[in-house]
């Protein structure tokens, strides 16, 4: 008993758990929580992407402005006659301006991912407004669906299985009941409601069969000779 009613506790629990798979309300809820959850990550990521195109400008810019004070102080430097010192700043300046170029193409191509995240969060939020104004109907539709399942199976079960057949032998023995208690069921009680019937004409064959009794007694008795 004890294992039987493990096993019971388990199946149902199993199908618990399918009830709530095949559940189109838990499959929608969790849909527009997934959705909503996707969101907010794409909405961090847009953050932290606005960051990285910020920092690559800003990278670029002083890469450039650095670039042009080495220039100004090579030239300063070559003016007074100072030519080592003039290399090594324009040596810098060209550093600065490869650095400068990277960063501007860093920042062009961290540009154009920020725009394609903005892009699929767009299309993320429109989609989740879509679900959520549809998901009521579609709630509604998948209940209406599910009820008129379980009504066809209803009428299935009560046209294939033999449990509506049992309802009808039992209504049937129920009828027999009621007749044997209304007009009795044994030759006894057919023999007592015959008594009742014919009573007084019993009666009557009665008091003809004493009347002639009597009769018979008053007559004389004949004498021998």
């Amino acid at each position: 008993m004890v294992l039987k009613r493990i096993r019971d506790m388990f199946v149902a629990s199993v199908n618990e758990g399918l009830d709530k798979l095949e559940n189109p309300k838990v499959m929608l809820n969790q849909y527009v929580r997934d959705m909503e959850s996707d969101i907010a990550k794409a909405k961090q990521t847009i953050v932290k992407q606005h960051t990285i195109v910020h920092q690559f400008k800003k990278k670029q810019e002083d890469a450039h402005e650095t670039a042009a004070k080495r220039k100004n102080q090579a030239q300063l430097a070559f003016d007074a006659g100072e030519e080592e010192l003039a290399k090594k700043a324009l040596t810098e300046m060209k550093y600065l301006e490869g650095k400068a170029a990277e960063h501007a193409e860093a920042y062009e191509q961290a540009k154009t991912q920020l725009a394609e995240l903005k892009e699929q969060l767009d299309t993320l939020e429109t989609r989740l407004r879509d679900v959520k104004d549809k998901k009521q109907a579609l709630i509604a539709r998948a209940n209406a669906a599910k009820a008129k399942e379980h009504m066809n199976a209803s009428f299935d079960k009560i046209d294939n299985e033999s449990a509506y057949r049992e309802f009808l032998r039992v209504e049937n023995r129920i009828e027999e009941m009621e007749v044997r208690v209304k007009y009795g069921n044994s030759a006894e009680a057919n023999t007592e409601y015959s008594r009742s019937q014919y009573s007084d004409e019993v009666e009557a064959e009665l008091d003809k069969m004493r009347s002639l009794s009597l009769k018979k007694t008053d007559q004389p008795t004949a004498v021998s000779e």
